[in-house]
């Protein structure tokens, strides 16, 4: 889906980079009329100038169902995501407890911790998704993260590609570790797009991988762990952790075998080599 405005809009306005707070770039491309740049300080990489605020909301009317038409869909297009991130929780916070899905999306992963004996909720900005997540009997609320009042109550928190669509990630990371109890688990999915796009820009291959306005920033494993470090976590650690598998063939094919060969490098290299351009699942823990 094209995006609605231009970077000569009256409806997007220039920013700084959202990890250093400084305004030093170097260009990367230009994407559906905006440009992605990347902080010659720091390495972040953001579309700036932006859309404002009011300019976003008409983008996300249809996005899931723009995306996939069929919502039962998603569940097979998460699941092996989901069920790796369900095992990990596991590991980290065996004793479960309650748990928060923050862009929730159809509530699939909220299903999957349920059954694993999560007391599990979700919150998301899309009247679709919300509705239909209520009607599966999940508990789900029509909310963002800054609208939840209850400090230090929850064991887990769970971000799903959520992280890239906000203007201000480091300023939600930091909510977010309010929300979480003292020794609570962070668990996030963020893409890493920016390799893919250097790589094949010097073959002048045109592509909108980096998706914007809808991804406002793209994390390395580096940047992701420097903003974690910056909101107050402790004990950051990044991984592959699965893949996608997207309904046509072709970009099926290209997820398992881009995710396979991933897994394998992580695996032979004892857990230390990250290959670049494949989404991570990124853990992190607020202190005792």
């Amino acid at each position: 889906m094209a995006a609605k405005q231009t970077t000569n809009s009256p409806a997007t306005f220039p920013t700084v980079c959202n990890l250093c707070g400084k305004a030093d770039t170097s260009f990367i491309t230009k994407q559906n009329s905006f440009k992605v740049v990347q902080c010659n300080l720091c390495g972040f990489v953001y579309v700036n100038p932006r859309p404002k605020p009011t300019a976003m909301k008409d983008f996300y009317i249809d996005y899931h169902r723009n995306r996939i038409g069929d919502p039962h869909m998603w569940k097979p297009y998460m699941q092996k995501i989901f069920t790796k991130s369900a095992n990990l929780l596991e590991r980290l916070y065996p004793q479960k407890g309650r748990l928060l899905d923050i862009g929730c999306g159809y509530g699939f992963f909220m299903e999957e911790a349920t059954k694993r004996g999560w007391q599990a909720e979700g919150i998301d900005l899309s009247d679709d998704c919300v509705s239909f997540t209520k009607e599966r009997g999940q508990k789900v609320t029509l909310a963002l993260p800054e609208d939840i009042k209850e400090k230090n109550s929850f064991d887990a928190i769970t971000m799903f590609y959520v992280l890239e669509h906000l203007p201000d990630p480091l300023s939600t990371l930091r909510t977010v570790k309010k929300l979480l109890k003292p020794g609570g688990v962070l668990l996030l999915r963020v893409p890493h797009t920016t390799p893919i796009v250097k790589l094949l820009k010097p073959m002048k291959i045109k592509n909108k991988l980096f998706d914007p306005p809808f991804h406002l920033c793209d994390f390395s494993p580096n940047t992701i762990a420097k903003m974690l470090k910056k909101a107050g976590f402790t004990h950051s650690r990044t991984m592959i952790g699965g893949g996608t598998a997207p309904p046509r063939f072709a970009p099926r094919l290209t997820s398992a075998l881009s995710t396979t060969t991933a897994e394998l490098l992580y695996r032979l290299s004892r857990k230390r080599y990250l290959m670049p351009g494949v989404s991570k699942t990124t853990v992190a823990k607020k202190a005792s």
